[in-house]
């Protein structure tokens, strides 16, 4: 799965991410890289929550009509790809 995460530069305290299509994932790091490794593993443990509850994960949401929302204005956008097997195996 490919899910979008916006992510913000936060004057003097590194950058803040989130992933819209999964309520409560979200991380800070000192770095843009640093950040986007942790949003990937927030995302895992996510997943993993969701599963374990015997929740199906959310679709991916459309990139451009995220975009559009303004609550994320400025923001850098990425893709982080999480394998299926990934979060579903792990117990």
């Amino acid at each position: 799965m490919r899910y979008p995460v916006v992510v913000h530069n936060i004057e003097f305290a590194g950058y803040g991410a989130i992933a819209p299509d999964l309520p409560h994932c979200h991380c800070h790091g000192d770095t843009l890289e640093l950040t986007l490794q942790k949003m990937a593993e927030t995302i895992v443990a996510r997943l993993d929550d969701l599963h374990a509850a015997g929740d199906v994960p959310p679709t991916p949401g459309d990139l451009e009509a995220l975009r559009k929302n303004p609550a994320f204005s400025g923001g850098i956008w990425a893709i982080i790809d999480i394998e299926q097997n990934a979060f579903s195996s792990r117990n």
